[in-house]
């Protein structure tokens, strides 16, 4: 079976790293080196500190690994035995549906989620997983890096996304971002786990955030507002009404706005949802912001990826985005 897949493009920011830095040449590097590319066990990070663990998993054949690209899979595995489940049908006529506590195993991790990547020099394409974004890849490969002593400490991989405006054109220095957010009905109230999504905003996942609604008092209290405060807002709703937001950034030098580079919001902005914002600059962003991405069909075994279909139709997408010149990649090296 084949479902579709969002395929993203990241590129490496090479400022603070070394002159000449090659994000593919180095990790393929470091895993021969270390002999890390054949067991494992040895790529394995607990990169919170909370006894879950990210591996790069899969990887691709070594005797490829001369060629143009590497590819892997990175897994976030979680400890515990126990997994919460439905085991009746939901088919079934009942009052309501049984959870149950089902034992895998105490040698078993539960796997949080699977993210997907290919690197062609610092070019990067990525499927993230509901779980596993961007960010934990980020995270994982300057782990793995550091752990190799190939970064020092302060240096990290930070894989900026590509913003065009929605006619295709290059986004020019925009004055000002917008944000948007989720209207909250007056009968809504605060969602329940506003604060943790706050947070993760902050840290730049709103994509993540954005899957359960991130709202107008959710992004209100990332702004510093105290529950009483959103609370009181809140109860000036009528049950008919709503409530929307409407969010600005900008630079400002005494009373002019100064440009946000292209630069700037390639960075910041790249494990954001593009649908979650507006650019205003010179009025070329009104057809709206797109990130470079495509959509690909990929084979699937249940609700798992094939990987080799999957790593396949990155490198497709990674070949086909250069072959546009819309990314400066080259697969002849």
């Amino acid at each position: 079976m084949a479902k579709k897949f969002t395929i993203q493009y990241r590129q490496l920011k090479t400022q603070g790293l070394n002159d000449g830095v090659d994000l593919q040449a180095v990790l393929i590097d470091v895993l021969r080196r270390r002999h890390w590319d054949d067991n494992a066990k040895l790529r394995i990070i607990d990169i919170d500190q909370d006894q879950s663990f990210v591996i790069l998993n899969k990887i691709s054949d070594p005797a490829t690994w001369d060629g143009p690209v590497f590819a892997g899979q990175l897994i976030h595995l979680q400890e515990g035995s126990d997994v919460q489940a439905v085991m009746q049908s939901l088919e079934e006529d009942t009052a309501e549906f049984v959870l149950q506590n089902l034992n895998v195993g105490d040698a078993a991790r539960v796997l949080k989620g699977t993210l997907y990547f290919a690197i062609a020099g610092n070019h990067v394409g990525l499927i993230e997983g509901q779980q596993v974004r961007g960010r934990t890849l980020e995270r994982y490969l300057t782990a793995l890096l550091q752990r190799a002593e190939e970064f020092e400490p302060g240096q990290a991989v930070i894989l900026n996304g590509k913003f065009t405006a929605g006619d295709g054109k290059e986004l020019s220095e925009s004055s000002e971002i917008t944000v948007s957010a989720v209207p909250n009905a007056g009968s809504e109230g605060i969602r329940p786990g506003a604060a943790q999504r706050a947070t993760d905003i902050v840290e730049n996942e709103v994509a993540r955030a954005r899957e359960e609604g991130a709202t107008v008092f959710d992004v209100l209290a990332t702004l510093g507002w105290d529950a009483a405060a959103i609370e009181s807002l809140r109860a000036e709703v009528p049950d008919d009404g709503w409530i929307e937001g409407f969010f600005r950034v900008l630079i400002k030098q005494r009373s002019r706005k100064k440009p946000i580079s292209r630069a700037t919001i390639n960075e910041a902005l790249r494990n954001i949802d593009p649908a979650d914002l507006g650019l205003r600059g010179d009025g070329s962003e009104k057809g709206g912001v797109v990130k470079l991405s495509t959509q690909r069909s990929i084979n699937t075994h249940g609700s798992l990826l094939d990987p080799a279909d999957a790593m396949e139709q990155i490198v497709n997408a990674l070949r086909e985005w250069a072959a546009a010149g819309k990314i400066d990649c080259n697969f002849d090296r």
